[in-house]
């Protein structure tokens, strides 16, 4: 089995989307992690297949002008996936320095779950 044949598996009973949008997101999967980038003109070099990159682009592009994706049901495949489980919050950090000339400009999303017991409260106070 593939790797984009493995991640639709994956995919499938979480998001319960058509074949063809399973697949596109498998791929756009693979390519960000080859790419290492979120840049759609970097990504459309490393998608595979036999179609030109101009064509991948555009695909991507039309994709997401096109298709509303539901970062709800995202969220909660993701924490699915990753066997975290309920109650948890999303802990975000942003950090921006420089070293040299290089400049660093970093978003950070954690889950983290939350387990506290009537105990935990009571200490708490």
């Amino acid at each position: 089995m593939s790797q984009i044949s493995e991640i639709r598996a994956q995919l499938r009973p979480h998001l319960r989307w058509h074949g063809a949008r399973l697949s596109f997101l498998s791929l756009f999967l693979v390519a960000l992690f080859r790419a290492k980038t979120v840049n759609l003109a970097e990504l459309a070099t490393v998608w595979g297949g036999n179609a030109e990159e101009d064509s991948n682009y555009k695909r991507m592009q039309r994709f997401f002008k096109s298709f509303d994706v539901n970062m709800d049901k995202i969220a909660k495949m993701v924490m699915s996936i990753a066997g975290i489980p309920q109650p948890w919050v999303l802990s975000i950090d942003r950090t921006n320095w420089s070293l040299g000339t290089t400049h660093f400009n970093i978003l950070l999303g954690s889950p983290k779950a939350v387990r506290m017991s009537c105990s935990d409260e009571q200490k708490a106070r």
